[in-house]
């Protein structure tokens, strides 16, 4: 047990408000209710954390994956379309439902979850909820999950059946987090069955956005709902178009069509909303500011569009010079409207987090760059080169020490056939920080003959990559280079197979044969990703927006992308992303590259700075070093 009042409070004012600048909110509001004499420090440090929001633009991110020898620790089953949301009384993330990673492997549709779990934001460890009595909400993907004061609130929601047909809930749940029970509302008049979704709370209501309901015909839903809380009263929201007057190249006068799923409604402050997010083909690529009496709900609301830019790349519509339509008659864009998907410049909106503080509401978003965005990739193209070779030079290495084993082996084998040494069909290699093991890769010379018939036998592949501290060219892997490096082991070991049984069957030297059946070898190998993993890496798009802003004033939405990092999170859809205080977590989904690697999404950090992060590696090891450095110096003077 750490001796605080021996130690740490006998360091000057200023060391400990220097070490306390190091921590995030979920360690200050930790170290304030176990250390009551640094409450008035931890305070100050939170108020400072407020005001430095808006100096740190720029995320940094950081996987969070268990430590070696930790097996208290619940493990999640895979998901995604899973429902989150934030609840600041404890500093925790809770997750309801979702479904399983694609289908069955007897052909039969996903299932979905009616679990719950908490992810605490200081250890980033999840553990479930046990909920003891009934009632349990009902196993569902695509829910609303939203906190309102000391509750949360989940509404809504589809699920898969084996038959194939989709059902659709009205039920809403209310969950107390201080008893950890369900409470089931009774809502006049009944909500409509709904899923997929976007909702927000104010002081007392509830607002959704969009979804699909149950019909034969998955219809959208393009309307505004309103869920009195206290009350428990749901009704439909009349809108209204500010009158603004009209510029004829401006956008149209519909409210626009937005994509299930792919919306954020957000409360920029009472009384104000903004609905951002993907459109569907064909209309304009905008968002919507929406203002409303936040005392009288039931009186109309009135919205207008705004111009949303920044978000991917493609031509917004026919202004810009890039669109096939750019130059054309007035009268003739209007055929714009026709092609699909020509007035989309923001597309593949998985999930929108919000995070904000008591002056700025700041939007954050996952997506790839530009291929042809050089500038934004430079830093990240340059640690991936320098892992891509390492990688190389452990895979050149590799295959001396099997080429060596296996002329070991032919000589072994003449003079003395009934070695122990040849009972081994394992290989373990160790070069700089990279260890593997390959079990199965050796094989008798009695067996070659009938391997060259049918086929060489499966062998398994095991990599461990330990840290190098004191070498800044080898960076940190994450699970997705590790895939990859396993993926050039297995390719390395398979021509060398595919060789030593070409030279056990014509009796010639190893060394003679490395350059025999080569196209044949490579034809065998599996294919290896060929520097991909950079343009498999997602990137934060972020906007900022004035919660004080007039809606006259505000008529822009800006994105702007934050340059790529490396590691970043693979490529993922249908993941998680809720804000938590200033910091953004991305849970779970579906990694696009490939099936074996659909559980890469997992729990990941992104932790605002004042500058673009350059290399995030073990970013809160260096945090916890520097912190112990400063005590040990403070003890030893």
């Amino acid at each position: 047990m750490f001796d605080y009042e021996k130690y740490f409070l006998q360091l000057p004012e200023p060391a400990i408000k220097h070490v306390l600048h190091f921590l995030r909110l979920p360690d200050l509001a930790t170290l304030k209710e176990t250390c009551p004499d640094l409450a008035d420090l931890c305070d100050l440090e939170i108020r400072i954390l407020d005001n430095e929001f808006t100096s740190r633009p720029f995320f940094q991110f950081e996987r969070c994956v268990l430590e070696d020898g930790v097996n208290d620790v619940e493990i999640m089953p895979e998901r995604q379309n899973a429902s989150v949301t934030y609840y600041p009384g404890n500093q925790s993330v809770y997750l309801f439902g979702g479904e399983t990673l694609g289908v069955r492997e007897d052909g039969a549709p996903r299932a979905t979850f009616n679990d719950l779990w908490r992810l605490d934001t200081g250890t980033m460890k999840w553990s479930r909820v046990i909920i003891t009595s009934a009632p349990y909400p009902s196993p569902k993907c695509h829910a609303s999950f939203v906190t309102w004061k000391d509750q949360l609130i989940l509404c809504g929601g589809r699920a898969y059946h084996h038959d194939g047909r989709d059902t659709f809930f009205s039920e809403i749940h209310f969950f107390d987090v201080q008893t950890s029970t369900w409470n089931r509302g009774n809502f006049s008049p009944d909500l409509m069955p709904i899923g997929g979704h976007s909702a927000v709370v104010t002081e007392n209501f509830m607002i959704m956005y969009g979804g699909f309901f149950e019909q034969p015909t998955q219809e959208q839903i393009e309307t505004l709902f309103v869920v009195e809380l206290r009350e428990q009263v749901f009704h439909r929201v009349h809108l209204q178009k500010l009158p603004i007057e009209e510029d004829p190249d401006e956008s149209p006068s519909q409210f626009p069509k937005f994509q299930w799923r792919k919306t954020k409604l957000v409360l920029i402050r009472e009384g104000l909303l903004l609905l951002t997010g993907e459109l569907l083909p064909g209309d304009y690529g905008s968002s919507a500011l929406i203002d409303f009496d936040p005392v009288d709900v039931t009186a109309t609301w009135q919205w207008k569009r705004i111009e949303t830019i920044g978000r991917w790349w493609r031509p917004k519509d026919w202004r810009d010079p890039r669109h096939p339509l750019h130059g054309y008659l007035r009268q003739e864009r209007e055929l714009m409207n026709a092609v699909e998907n020509c007035s989309l410049p923001n597309y593949d909106f998985h999930q929108i987090a919000e995070v904000r503080n008591s002056r700025m509401v700041r939007l954050v978003s996952l997506g790839s760059v530009e291929k042809t965005s050089h500038m934004l990739r430079t830093s990240g193209r340059k640690d991936y080169d320098n892992l891509q070779t390492h990688y190389t030079e452990f895979c050149r290495q590799l295959n001396r020490h099997l080429e060596a084993e296996f002329e070991n082996r032919m000589v072994l084998h003449a003079m003395s056939p009934d070695s122990e040494q040849l009972r081994k069909t394992s290989a373990v290699f160790e070069y700089q920080n990279i260890k593997c093991r390959i079990d199965g890769c050796f094989l008798a010379k009695q067996e070659c003959s009938a391997v060259f018939r049918h086929g060489a036998p499966s062998f398994k592949v095991r990599v461990r990559i330990d840290e190098i501290e004191k070498n800044p060219k080898i960076l940190n892997s994450d699970d997705f280079d590790k895939w990859e490096l396993r993926q050039r082991i297995e390719t390395t070991v398979n021509q060398l197979r595919e060789l030593s049984k070409f030279v056990t069957k014509h009796s010639i030297s190893f060394s003679d044969s490395k350059f025999y059946q080569s196209g044949r070898m490579e034809q065998l190998a599996p294919r290896v990703p060929t520097r991909n993993s950079l343009l498999k890496r997602l990137s934060l798009y972020v906007t900022e927006i004035d919660s004080n802003v007039a809606i006259e004033d505000f008529n822009v939405l800006r994105w702007k992308v934050q340059p790529m990092q490396y590691p970043s999170p693979v490529e993922t859809r249908d993941f998680s992303l809720v804000g938590a205080h200033h910091d953004v977590i991305m849970h779970a989904g579906l990694v696009k590259f490939n099936v074996t690697m659909k559980r890469m999404g997992q729990s990941v950090l992104m932790t605002p700075v004042s500058r673009i992060p350059t290399s995030p590696r073990n970013s809160r090891k260096k945090e916890k070093e520097a912190i112990e450095r400063l005590l040990y110096t403070s003890n030893k003077q």
